[in-house]
């Protein structure tokens, strides 16, 4: 048995399939493509498959990874092809390798955020504003006994950097924010914050995810 780790990007209507349906179609996929992989023991047993980070709903992302346990020596390429033929188009594998990196280890993760506006300089003076401020309050769902909560939470800790661009008719943001299983900032909660004075001045935002990262800020392998 061994252990590999499959690279792969979830991008353009892909981006709006839950975690739950992802694991639900590379399930589907590893079956289709005739992978030998090991099955967990038990009542009911499934396709073992551990994603490194669940991704927020609506983000596009080019460094998402699951890892797999194979039975047999298939080669990595064959496995990548294989796979990419019973994929939908929109959930491409980048690549398959041996891990690296211990899931646990991923520290940040960089984004790409584009604002798209008529008044780019207007939404950036704003955002800029707001990001460098002493404290970024968001709301997070926490638990209050048995209920569920909105709590106020200041994440201005958890940005590592970031840089604004103008556009024509956008602002980007290119920021390293944390991600992890300790601390993991959803970055739609944090665009929420910053752009709340220019709310009506944007017409639409896209999110992609670009890197996963250590503390150091190498890059997840």
């Amino acid at each position: 048995m061994r252990s590999i780790r499959i690279f792969f990007e979830k991008k353009n209507m892909a981006k709006y399939i839950s975690h739950l349906d992802l694991m639900r179609c590379f399930s589907r996929a590893v079956k289709r493509a005739r992978l030998n992989i090991w099955y967990t023991e038990g009542f009911n047993p499934h396709a073992f498959m551990t994603f490194s980070l669940p991704l927020s709903l609506g983000t596009e992302s080019f460094c998402e990874s699951v890892d797999i346990r194979m039975l047999d020596e298939t080669p990595l390429d064959e496995i990548k092809d294989r796979l990419n033929e019973t994929l939908p188009p929109d959930i491409r594998i980048t690549k398959v390798a041996e891990p690296v990196h211990k899931a646990d280890e991923i520290a940040f993760a960089e984004f790409e955020i584009r604002l798209n506006t008529d008044n780019p300089e207007k939404v950036k003076a704003s955002v800029e504003e707001k990001i460098s401020a002493d404290e970024i309050i968001v709301e997070k769902k926490a638990k209050q006994g048995r209920k569920k909560v909105l709590k106020p939470v200041d994440i201005k800790g958890n940005i590592h950097s970031y840089e604004l661009e103008t556009g024509e008719k956008y602002v980007l943001l290119k920021i390293i924010i944390s991600a992890g299983t300790k601390t993991n900032i959803n970055p739609s909660l944090l665009i929420d914050a910053v752009t709340a004075d220019v709310k009506d001045d944007i017409e639409s935002v896209d999110i992609k995810k670009n890197k996963m990262l250590l503390e150091d800020l190498t890059q997840f392998e």
